[in-house]
């Protein structure tokens, strides 16, 4: 039962989750347009190569939806727990993306994202198709016992 649609989905969104925790996200530009520092997940670098640890919220949201993620799989056996897990593990990616909005107004400058800041999105959709499969699975086996 463990190699279901549903885990290939939750396993790609579990190594895009991890991807982006390494990544960097996105560059801070002051008002001359020059790059000042660059934005990763967990710290934020200046131009000294000073670490601000102003980003790590978008770490833990990561962290935690990677966890999830991990978890989610290994309770094939608790369709109901699993979709419910789903719907928490977007929510974790959603509040990245709050998170990421709010992020300039913290850090004095305006946010340019690079391409990473796209995989919780990714992620996104494809936990969306997990709990999809999920939900089938358990009302194919709720037909089945209203068979017997």
């Amino acid at each position: 039962m463990i190699q279901r649609k549903q885990t290939v989905f939750l396993l790609v969104a579990f190594v895009l989750t991890l991807m982006g925790m390494s990544m960097q996200v996105g560059s801070l530009v002051g008002e001359t347009g020059a790059v000042f520092a660059r934005v990763y997940s967990l710290w934020i670098t200046d131009g000294q190569g000073q670490h601000s640890f102003v980003s790590a919220p978008l770490f833990v949201a990561l962290m935690l939806s990677a966890l999830l993620s991990l978890v989610t799989i290994f309770l094939y056996t608790k369709r109901k727990l699993q979709a419910t897990l789903c719907l928490l593990l977007m929510l974790l990616y959603v509040v990245w993306y709050v998170v990421l909005a709010v992020l300039p107004q913290q850090t004095g400058g305006q946010l340019h994202v690079e391409w990473p800041a796209v995989l919780p999105a990714i992620s996104i959709i494809l936990v969306f198709m997990a709990r999809k499969g999920i939900l089938a699975d358990e009302k194919l086996v709720r037909s089945l016992d209203r068979i017997r």
